[in-house]
């Protein structure tokens, strides 16, 4: 618990230091860190091979174009709780294409406060296309009492889905998946990838 507020405090303290440190908006996505990772970076530019291919993620995804890791197994997580850094498969650079840091949270109330915080950030810092505020039952949940609240940033005109997003997932006890907040940067190539599995 108290791991958790440190966390959360970190997580505010970061968004409010960017804030106010940086007059000029950016419009490319190597502009977001996420634990100090951004799109475009080499996975090979934090550990050799061989230990990245011993932290696949776990991820079911109907084809396997793209490869997903468990970041947080290689590097000492600040602010979120799990890391997850995708590339393509056959990229063997390694070049970051999506990032996503989760963070859990005790309820909704406090995720849609980060929420708030982060989404400041974001308009304030990037030049943004187009916002769409989202709330639909997750699918990872078959009851459908589950539900996603979110906040789709695309920094690029449709039908571009580059894409800076803040998502509340509000899992039920029932589901047995913890509630988190889960912050994502993905390139059009990815996120298109994600939508269609």
């Amino acid at each position: 618990m108290i791991l958790n507020k440190i966390k959360l405090y970190s997580i505010i303290f970061f968004f409010l230091i960017l804030l106010s440190t940086n007059n000029l908006q950016a419009d490319d996505l190597k502009d977001f860190e996420i634990e100090g990772i951004t799109i475009g970076e080499s996975l090979l530019d934090y550990a050799a091979e061989e230990e990245i291919q011993s932290i696949i993620a776990n991820i079911d995804y109907k084809t396997d174009k793209f490869v997903t890791y468990r970041f947080e197994k290689i590097h000492n997580l600040k602010q979120y709780d799990k890391l997850n850094v995708s590339v393509k498969k056959s990229d063997r650079k390694y070049k970051i294409v999506g990032i996503s840091g989760i963070y859990y949270y005790e309820n909704l109330e406090e995720c849609n406060s980060l929420k708030k915080e982060i989404q400041s950030y974001v308009k304030k810092e990037f030049l943004i296309n187009d916002s769409d505020i989202t709330k639909f039952p997750s699918s990872m949940d078959k009851t459908g009492k589950s539900m996603i609240y979110g906040i789709q940033n695309y920094l690029k005109p449709y039908p571009s889905l580059e894409s800076i997003n803040i998502n509340c997932y509000d899992f039920t006890k029932e589901s047995g998946m913890r509630a988190n907040l889960k912050v994502s940067v993905n390139t059009h190539q990815f996120m298109k990838f994600i939508v269609d599995n």
